[in-house]
């Protein structure tokens, strides 16, 4: 069943109740354990729970009410986000708290409960006494409903009393909140035309037939995963295998063989996950693999790293996975999920870029084939091509003091627009101005921009992301991107560290700012070999980007804080050193 502009489908909710009229009997999700189905739910049960479930909700909560979804992994949490959006409920996809370490995870769903202002908590009858306890953060706990799901009992009548919620296009699907590795989490507010819209023009770019199997382990509180993985199998008719997020980290390779065992065409993750299928796969694990079937892995969340790309090719070529797989992609959570992407068929496009240009916010291409690798290396920074925008979308490059539009292979603020733009963030009405609302000196001032707050520039009408102006460090008048300073540090053959964070400390009282580098350390090092690695680390980044670091200092393992994406939290380093409580092993302070 193709979907077409004339059928006139204005939400998911349309697309799935013809889905479920056509191919009823197709599994739409598929639960995996060990490389097994252990539950299913087809297009014709998502239709008719979603219907069954919606008019059981709309008994407790009127259309624009905020509902959190609170679930471990499982078939209950796709379940119930369509039944949100089948009941123009305002779902709010949230990290189920976990019973035991309450006190880590349960102020996030606090804080996302307080600023959506929930109205119901959807959860399991096993949760619903954990979540109780966030009760007393709602802004008026009496008018704060929580249903266990599981134990919600509805019969066909249900069903075939739901009616589709009026006008449901112009509705808020959902608040996405975004991943918070700049600051406080914000719920963007996208309505069922951008869900839509995102869906229709990211099929022309991913182009996956109907029928197609995903396999994914993303969570579904991610954008990633929830309108990657859950939502577009479900335009283009496909079906998706759900495995764990906890199977992925507890063994990176179960999410190749489950591709392999079901020969799915579509899967999709952060940039950490290829790299750690390529650091545990060992040569007897390749052997088993057979990855011919993998079409489309979206790769984005997080700065594209080419040896990434590359170090994956080179490990699972003989398993047959094929270069032109990976579309590497630019997106955000305020757009739905994709802005831009590469080509499907093409195998991604790495350029080189001159180091000495880019500190000056200028991208010139350098001849990497007249140059040795080590030359290479020493002059000029990869950068892997993120595409043109998806057809009905726009993209510019502006200076972010100025405001008007910069010339192409000049760096500057991202700004884009387009139907998958949303709405703004909820309850946040003057940073929606700000941010939503954005308008180019010069310009037509009715054209209005989101400002994406993420650094690149255009090459021959391609988008290359360069990193976040709330992470530039900006020394003598010359931009640095913080991850191009830690690859050097803690990538390659020589890298000095596992891990690092580099950042800028907040003003002092005289004006003066620090570039400080973190790295990770063992605490059993002894004193006078982590000075010493100080000290290398120290004459690394200055030998390869001219900067004199102000503080370097060692941390311990397995402390850096990242989203679940894999972005680090530059903030927290900051706060921390400013607040005396970063736990420091060794620190050199060269001024």
């Amino acid at each position: 069943m193709e979907i077409s502009e004339t059928e006139g489908p204005t939400s998911l909710v349309d697309v799935l109740r013809a889905r479920a009229r056509a191919h009823g009997e197709r599994p739409l999700y598929q639960q995996i354990v060990d490389q097994a189905v252990v539950a299913t739910l087809s297009y014709a049960e998502a239709d008719r729970r979603a219907r069954a479930i919606a008019a059981r909700l709309r008994e407790h909560a009127e259309p624009g009410d905020r509902a959190l979804l609170l679930y471990p992994f499982g078939l209950e949490y796709p379940a119930m986000f369509l039944a949100c959006l089948y009941a123009g409920l305002v779902a709010v996809p949230a990290f189920p708290p976990d019973k035991q370490r309450a006190v880590k995870t349960m102020p996030r769903v606090s804080a996302i409960i307080r600023d959506a202002d929930a109205r119901l908590i959807l959860t399991t009858a096993e949760l619903a006494p954990t979540v109780e306890f966030a009760r007393a953060e709602a802004r008026d706990p009496e008018a704060l409903k929580i249903l266990a799901t599981d134990e919600l009992e509805t019969t066909e009548a249900d069903a075939q009393r739901w009616a589709r919620p009026s006008g449901l296009e112009d509705l808020i699907a959902f608040l996405q909140y975004t991943s918070g590795s700049t600051g406080t989490p914000r719920g963007v507010m996208i309505g069922h035309d951008n869900l839509l819209a995102h869906q229709r023009l990211a099929h022309e770019k991913f182009a996956q037939p109907e029928g197609a199997r995903t396999v994914s382990w993303l969570p579904f509180y991610h954008d990633m995963g929830l309108i990657g993985s859950l939502l577009y199998p479900l335009y283009h008719g496909g079906t998706t295998l759900l495995m764990s997020p906890i199977a992925f980290l507890r063994r990176p390779l179960s999410w190749l063989e489950t591709i392999s065992t079901f020969g799915a065409r579509v899967s999709t993750g952060p940039n950490f996950a290829y790299d750690l299928c390529v650091e545990r796969a060992r040569d007897e694990d390749l052997a088993k693999l057979d990855l011919s079937s993998w079409r489309l892995t979206v790769s984005g969340a997080e700065p594209l790293r080419a040896a990434t790309l590359e170090r994956f090719n080179a490990r699972f070529a003989a398993c047959g996975f094929a270069p032109e797989t990976f579309m590497p992609c630019f997106g955000m959570a305020e757009a739905t999920l994709m802005v831009s992407g590469w080509p499907l068929e093409l195998a991604p496009k790495t350029v080189w870029f001159d180091k000495r240009a880019l500190w000056a916010g200028r991208a010139e291409p350098v001849d990497a084939q007249a140059l040795a690798p080590s030359e290479l290396e020493l002059c000029a920074r990869p950068f892997v091509s993120c595409g043109t925008p998806m057809r009905e979308h726009q993209i510019a490059i502006v200076d972010p003091d100025t405001r008007q539009r910069q010339q192409e292979g000049r760096e500057g603020e991202i700004w884009l627009r387009g139907p998958s733009v949303g709405r703004g963030y909820w309850g946040d009405a003057d940073t929606t101005r700000e941010r939503f609302a954005a308008t180019i000196v010069g310009e037509d001032p009715a054209i209005q921009w989101f400002r994406t707050a993420d650094t690149g520039f255009v090459v021959d009408g391609e988008l290359f992301g360069s990193g976040r102006l709330a992470d530039l460090i900006v020394v003598d008048g010359r931009s640095h991107q913080p991850h191009d300073i830690e690859r050097s540090v803690a990538e390659g053959p020589d890298a000095l560290v596992r891990e690092c964070v580099a950042f800028v400390t907040e003003a002092e009282a005289d004006g003066d700012r620090q570039v400080c580098l973190a790295a990770t350390g063992r605490r059993t090092m002894a004193e006078a070999k982590r000075v010493a690695l100080c000290e290398q680390i120290f004459a690394r980044v200055r030998d390869e980007h001219d900067i004199e670091l102000d503080r370097v200092i060692l941390i311990p393992q397995r402390s850096v804080a990242k989203t679940t994406s894999g972005k680090l939290r530059r903030f927290r380093y900051r706060d921390a050193l400013r607040d005396g409580e970063l736990d420091i092993l060794s620190e050199l302070s060269p001024s």
